[in-house]
């Protein structure tokens, strides 16, 4: 799944940097029925602290998308269930 391919299914998602198309992983519905993009939490932790952030200082800017991207277009972030664990 990539960016083209989201905003071929809503081309109104709301979708972040292209440096984090990577961390795309598919799409999902919101509780609109809307489609939006998903991404993985891990993936896009990793790609913030290859810019040599620190993992806490990563978490808090992934926390500030994640609190900046709502509306009803708003991306998904997906935690993988052996990263709760």
């Amino acid at each position: 799944m990539n960016r083209k391919m989201v905003q071929e299914l809503n081309p109104e998602a709301i979708l972040l940097d292209d440096a984090f198309d990577i961390a795309i992983v598919g799409v999902g519905s919101n509780a609109l029925g809307n489609v939006v993009a998903v991404y993985s939490q891990k993936d896009c932790l990793d790609i913030i602290s290859s810019d040599g952030v620190d993992d806490k200082d990563a978490s808090m800017l992934l926390n500030t998308f994640v609190e900046h991207s709502f509306g009803k277009y708003a991306p998904v972030f997906l935690v993988e269930i052996w990263e709760i664990a």
